[in-house]
């Protein structure tokens, strides 16, 4: 169990970290109350200030909490062990996120005079873990972080709180996905949420990367303007695809030696298409209820167009050759850090990652629309990110409520802006354009009801098809639909008859 513990010496320490942070917030002088009325209230310095720029404004975000000293008490979280390092740094590394989360839990910690702790454990056992201990009633953690499909299998087993029934809890907050209100409540009952506190949720936000050496090459337009339009389509992604292939290695065949205009890993990446084309498995009523509607004749046409797209499309190459795992560990993405894909659909973590040495300008756009008549532009977030609940064995629902608000108000100032950051820099750039990009992708995150409560359901279909080379959803949904009608059925009987 990972420990951040409160200490005198952690003042000076934190005074000095926000001194290096340079936010806004943070170096503001406050004006005494006494002012002069002739003095405009204004202090003069001699330091010259910039106007805070769209990441260093969120540090003014008022988080609304009130100000509580608990005496040293323990908040813990119980989490999946892969985001150990997300939930709890013991100290400064010198690597900006690891400091940035270390910073973030120092503010917390030293504003309302608690220790924070981690449990950490297997993804597969977590939700047992928290059943466990919540039948035990023994209060032994006060926020979950798991696997947001196994999250999402255990709700009926009525081990979570209500989000509405917690006290300081803003949805209305810029650190919480607004897809929480509008895909997993349902009738004012909501059992998971999306904060910024699971950092998993930015990391592994999917995204089309374009490199913008061959999109010079052959005369594309400035494609962040083409997005802003509106104009970022499927059809425009088709249209721009098939003016690029190159018969590199000269052996007459297409194969993963060539220059293409798109390349994929026909699995998790084509799952997004679902959601980017506007589509839902579960979509909200006007009354708050949610209805399952996966099968109609506009999801008809995108299977067809996707089909098409993927196999039939000059310059198209789709990677059936990688084994199922890591989105940076298959060839389609191998050929983009070779300089032999225009555009490829990946997650944010590998522009923090693999992309860090990429010497190639690269730029950073959403997937595509269906088409200009959308009113924005979708994504998804890969599979195996958290989800955020409050175990049903809390005992303090003020003391858990105001921990869980100020954490993720805190990651949505400090880790999330820090992630940003490094995507950029990796790219050269953190230019109000390039940010803006990366926010109205996020705001664009879809975290689908029948996704969460569907298992590994109809979600998945998309990669499936596409893997077949088929198009028939008829047969398919005919085939499969069943199984997991009675999985979502089963998860809405219980928002249904849950009283809190």
């Amino acid at each position: 169990m990972k420990t951040m513990t409160t200490a005198l010496l952690l003042t000076a320490m934190l005074t000095a970290s926000l001194a290096s942070c340079g936010d806004a917030a943070d170096s503001m002088i406050t004006p005494p109350d006494d002012l002069p009325a002739d003095s405009n209230n204004t202090i003069e310095t001699s330091v010259e200030t910039e106007e805070p720029d769209a990441l260093e404004q969120r540090m003014l975000v008022d988080d609304g909490l009130p100000e509580q000293d608990f005496g040293g008490r323990t908040f813990r979280i119980l989490g999946d062990e892969e985001y150990e390092d997300y939930y709890i740094m013991q100290e400064e590394t010198g690597d900006v996120l690891d400091d940035a989360i270390f910073l973030r839990n120092a503010v917390v910690s030293e504003r309302f005079n608690v220790v924070i702790e981690a449990n950490v454990i297997e993804e597969g056992r977590l939700t047992g873990t928290l059943k466990n201990s919540v039948m035990a009633g023994d209060d032994e953690y006060q926020l979950f972080a798991g696997h947001i499909i196994y999250a999402g299998n255990a709700v009926s087993q009525g081990i979570y709180y209500n989000w509405y029934d917690m006290p300081h809890i803003d949805f209305t907050k810029p650190w919480w996905s607004q897809s929480t209100v509008e895909d997993l409540t349902y009738d004012d009952k909501a059992f998971l949420a999306m904060g910024d506190f699971a950092l998993s949720t930015v990391d592994s936000t999917y995204c089309m990367y374009y490199n913008k050496q061959i999109a010079a090459e052959y005369d594309l337009p400035d494609m962040y303007a083409l997005v802003n339009d509106g104009k970022w389509t499927i059809d425009t992604l088709a249209e721009y695809t098939k003016q690029v292939y190159k018969d590199l290695n000269g052996n007459g065949q297409e194969d993963d030696g060539d220059l293409y205009g798109f390349a994929m890993w026909p699995r998790s990446p084509v799952n997004v298409f679902l959601w980017a084309f506007g589509e839902k498995l579960g979509k909200k009523q006007d009354d708050g209820t949610v209805v399952m509607d996966y099968f109609n004749e506009k999801v008809i046409e995108l299977y067809q167009k996707l089909i098409d797209f993927c196999w039939n499309t000059e310059g198209t190459f789709m990677d059936l050759k990688s084994p199922t795992g890591s989105n940076t560990q298959n060839i389609a993405f191998d050929m983009f850090l070779n300089n032999q894909v225009l555009f490829q659909p990946n997650t944010f973590k590998v522009a923090a990652t693999a992309l860090r040495d990429f010497e190639t300008d690269y730029g950073i756009i959403p997937y595509p629309k269906w088409d200009e008549a959308q009113d924005a532009y979708y994504t998804m977030v890969d599979g195996g990110h958290e989800g955020l609940a409050i175990p049903l064995s809390v005992g303090d629902l003020e003391f858990t409520g105001i921990l869980v608000e100020a954490l993720n108000a805190e990651s949505y100032k400090r880790t999330v802006p820090t992630f940003y950051d490094i995507v950029l820099k990796a790219k050269g750039s953190r230019d109000e354009e390039s940010v803006a990009m990366l926010d109205m992708i996020f705001d664009g995150r879809v975290f689908d009801f029948g996704y969460v409560f569907g298992e590994f359901g109809a979600a998945f279909w998309p990669q499936y098809l596409v893997e077949q080379k088929s198009a028939d959803i008829t047969s398919y949904y005919e085939r499969n639909h069943l199984p997991f009608d009675k999985r979502i059925e089963k998860a809405i009987k219980f928002f249904e008859e849950y009283e809190s």
